[in-house]
């Protein structure tokens, strides 16, 4: 149901019941009230046509009332009682609708200030009580039909619930909060700068870059943190699965949860009802993985249009303040490495790294995760070194280090040093003058810093080979 109902349904026989109204609901007022306060001013058809669809209305007149307004609206032309019955009588309609007389009495009794917004929430609602009536009643011959098994029917039954929930948005610009009222003062993070709160966080990379496993040894220092994770996966056997949440130490435990290709259903769209439900549920909000988009994405990933749209479900999950990974692969031709598919991807992500794994062989080693979208500001290079299933990131492995494996890492990679370019080095880490210029005075009568005089007789320090 995409919300416009079809001749066949508005004649859906009903089955009755003892005590059971004999009319379907309706608000006739509430539909004539809103015809009429457009008359009078049609500048409230911009916040009718925002929220309601023809079928909205329960009258057929009333229907053809509304869709008149709306080509006259996009013709720019004035909407009013004679324009309107012009319309109709160019359709052949006007005596359909009773013509101009119904037409000026739609205001009769109105308030002097129409509450449009009132009457478009009454007129909705039993709208929508209709809508389900019609979906019930569908559903139910179905049933007794058996044409349909019962996982075609439910699967048919979840679309329409999310289609009719859809049509409820009845949000208007006079209920909008204003910004501050949303809470959110300032970004938070589930880890720094990698993974903030309410985001939708890229992850690409070549097959074998080390992507999903971040991404889940990035779920696994959340859950540690108290934060459930939800991985949503049709990518990756079973077996692959468990091989690498036990090598980087993912138990099982109510914080995590894995809905792969193994279960009896497939892993569910990222804005599906029971994830949205799940994810509102969970304080703090969750990390929900999504492996990988081109499994979950289903068409052209080229089509701007449906690549928006997907990330769109993943933004519903963000917007609720869940942190949403969303696993990629690059692209093969030199102008799209950073991502496959339409430029959209990248317009639609708040944070987009791409993964590059420099081990041997295929094998996890350094990483480098290079940003190429960010509305955060960050853009800067992140390495990390895996090993014995742990990722260390390159500050956190600095802050590991003694004071003499950071000296020691410095002259390894500023060969030549000379002692002012040290000091400057050190200052930037926090490790004292003093303690930098007695690592080099020992290390070189120790024999493992080279000593070496320049020009103007500047002394250049190297590690000997068996240092290096």
């Amino acid at each position: 149901m995409d919300g416009t109902m079809t001749a066949a349904e508005r004649t859906v026989p009903i089955r009755k019941r003892t005590g059971a109204p004999d009319a379907l609901p309706a608000n006739i007022d509430a539909e004539r009230f809103v015809l009429g306060s457009i008359m009078l001013d049609d500048g409230f058809y911009a916040r009718g046509a925002g929220v309601l669809q023809c079928d909205d209305f329960s009258l057929e007149k009333h229907r053809r009332i509304f869709r008149c307004m709306g080509d006259l609206h996009q013709r720019g032309l004035r909407i009013d009682p004679l324009a309107v019955f012009d319309e109709l009588a160019k359709r052949g309609e006007a005596e359909s609708c009773d013509g101009l007389t119904y037409l000026v009495a739609l205001d009769d009794g109105l308030p002097r200030v129409p509450s449009i917004d009132t009457y478009i929430r009454i007129l909705k609602d039993k709208s929508t009580l209709r809508r389900i009536i019609f979906a019930s009643q569908h559903t139910l011959n179905r049933c007794l039909m058996g044409e349909d098994g019962p996982d075609q029917i439910l699967a048919d039954v979840r679309e329409t619930i999310e289609k009719l929930t859809e049509t409820r948005q009845t949000q208007t610009i006079d209920d909008l909060p204003a910004v501050s009222a949303s809470g959110a003062t300032s970004v938070e993070y589930v880890r720094r700068p990698e993974l903030p709160c309410g985001a939708v966080v890229a992850l690409t990379g070549d097959a074998g870059s080390g992507k999903s496993t971040l991404a889940a040894a990035w779920a696994r220092d959340a859950i540690a943190r108290g934060i459930a994770a939800l991985t949503l996966d049709r990518e990756n056997p079973r077996t692959v699965v468990a091989e690498r949440n036990a090598r980087i130490g993912l138990a099982d435990s109510p914080l995590y949860r894995h809905w792969g290709g193994w279960m009896p259903q497939e892993a569910p769209q990222p804005d599906s009802p029971c994830v949205l439900d799940w994810a509102r549920l969970c304080d703090p909000r969750p990390v929900v993985i999504v492996d990988s988009l081109a499994a979950f994405h289903g068409g052209d990933q080229n089509d701007a249009g449906e690549m928006r749209a997907f990330l769109h479900r993943c933004r519903r999950l963000a917007d609720l303040g869940a942190s949403v990974i969303v696993v990629h692969h690059d692209g093969k031709a030199e102008t799209a490495r950073d991502y496959r598919g339409s430029s959209d991807f990248k317009a639609a992500v708040d944070l987009a790294f791409h993964v590059s794994n420099f081990g041997a062989d295929g094998l996890l080693d350094k990483l480098i995760l290079r940003p190429f979208k960010n509305r955060l500001g960050f853009t800067g290079e992140l390495s990390y070194q895996y090993a014995g299933g742990r990722f260390i990131r390159g500050d956190e492995m600095e802050a590991r280090q003694t004071a003499s494996e950071q000296l020691t890492a410095l002259l390894r990679l500023n060969p030549g040093v000379t002692v002012r370019k040290l000091d400057h080095l050190v200052n930037a880490r926090g490790i004292g003058r003093d303690r930098a210029r007695r690592f080099l005075s020992d290390g070189v009568l120790s024999g493992a810093i080279r000593r070496e005089t320049g020009r103007k007789n500047e002394r250049r320090h190297y590690l000997t080979e068996a240092e290096a």
